[in-house]
């Protein structure tokens, strides 16, 4: 048997539907050994388009080299895939980047892959699952060591599919937990306002009735996309409108609002405070959440670019 490393990217159409299909094929075709962290990277060459999933996959076949290519070719036609413009847009492609076999060189195939060695997206996925596979004559690891950054981003640790939901649902239990600390907080040294009422009252009822405001506008723009989990509801579209022009996580920015406008109204200290831990705990969920955004919607890192808020409008 020969020991291969694929590269599979995809940044057109669904772009994880097509990658986890492609891994299906390779595992019914191929003895799969390893596969890499989900990564987005931004195109290198060609025409303008979209950014790419990409990953890596280690398998062992009897197939020889040429056998494997027309596999692949198989693959990323039945994803279809049309091959019209050089490096244009792809919904799936697949490269043979290495083995453990001889070196190949022919007219429609060269192993190891000649660019291998330029390209941040296959030596970070290639190094993570088989740091020594031989470049000729530079290692996977030596070579990434002297590339420069070229805009790749880990997503996600598994992808092949969703298993890991629990880890929101983690996330969720945790909020509420954080829910029941602020309100018992209220409750033990907050009180409410009595004469003379002081600015700080006034300003936490403006802000609490903003931040519900907020959150009920984002929840009801985000329609059937609106789920307790962290995670994209599948099927739905990407929601830049309304609040989203203004903070990508605008459901979150209203909560903290309104919890510290109340924290200020009741004069609860210890809420205030807790109020901001939650607040450094968004900041930290909606982290995670954008990277499963980014798996699912090609267009996310354009509007991430373009709506430098996460929580609060103007603000944060």
């Amino acid at each position: 048997m020969t020991r291969f490393a694929l590269g599979i990217g995809s940044n057109e159409g669904d772009r994880l539907g097509h990658l986890r299909a492609a891994l299906q094929e390779l595992d019914a075709n191929l003895d799969l050994v390893e596969v890499s962290s989900l990564y987005e990277s931004e195109p290198v060459g060609g025409p303008e388009q979209g950014p790419f999933l990409n990953a890596v996959v280690v398998a062992d076949t009897d197939l020889s080299p040429h056998e494997l290519l027309a596999l692949l070719h198989r693959i990323e036609s039945d994803a279809g895939r049309k091959r019209v413009k050089r490096w244009g847009p792809r919904t799936l492609d697949l490269d043979i980047i290495a083995s453990d076999g001889p070196e190949v060189t022919s007219q429609d195939l060269v192993i190891p892959h000649p660019r291998a060695t330029e390209r941040e997206f296959v030596l970070r996925p290639l190094t993570e699952v088989w740091p020594a596979v031989d470049l000729s004559r530079r290692t996977a690891a030596e070579a990434l060591r002297s590339v420069g950054d070229q805009g790749v981003d880990l997503l996600r640790r598994q992808w092949r599919d969703d298993s890991d939901r629990w880890v929101g649902w983690v996330l969720v239990s945790i909020q509420m937990v954080w829910f029941v600390a602020i309100a018992l907080a209220f409750a033990r040294d907050g009180s409410l306002p009595a004469q003379p009422v002081r600015f700080t009252h006034i300003l936490g009822g403006a802000a609490a009735f903003a931040g519900l405001f907020l959150a009920f506008w984002a929840s009801r723009r985000l329609g059937p996309a609106l789920t307790a989990v962290p995670e994209p509801v599948t099927g739905s579209r990407l929601v830049e409108t309304g609040p989203y022009a203004l903070a990508r996580h605008p459901i979150y920015g209203g909560i903290v609002i309104f919890l510290a406008g109340t924290a200020l109204f009741l004069d609860s200290v210890l809420g205030l405070v807790l109020v901001v831990g939650l607040a450094v705990f968004f900041l930290f969920k909606s982290s995670y959440e954008e990277r499963r955004l980014r798996a699912r919607y090609a267009e996310y890192l354009a509007y991430r670019q373009r709506v430098k808020q996460r929580l609060i409008p103007f603000l944060i």
